[in-house]
């Protein structure tokens, strides 16, 4: 992940920061090294949602959310974001199942 440099990118830094600061936490990334898409389910804010598309929310560890297949958002604020269950097990906000 990369921070932006524009006067309005606070909000989508906060993202970022919140990103890397979890992995000195311990958590791992939850997306393809390659195509930059959320690796379902732990990359997904919402695996059991039906349709699967669009997720309305990223898992802060994915960097992105899926819209439709082959086609990812950026979370532009913290708001859009969330910790999965995996990444919380990972920093020890809760147990692995």
């Amino acid at each position: 992940m990369k921070a932006f440099a524009g006067r309005d990118d606070g909000p989508r830094n906060a993202v970022v920061i919140a990103h890397e600061l979890l992995h000195t936490l311990g958590a791992s990334d939850k997306y393809d090294p390659q195509s930059l898409a959320p690796i379902f389910p732990d990359g997904y804010a919402e695996p059991d949602r039906q349709p699967s598309h669009p997720q309305r929310m990223a898992e802060i560890m994915a960097g992105r959310f899926a819209l439709a297949d082959g086609q990812l958002a950026m979370p532009e604020r913290l708001g859009q974001t969330l910790i999965g269950p995996r990444t919380a097990a990972e920093i020890g906000l809760r147990r692995a199942n």
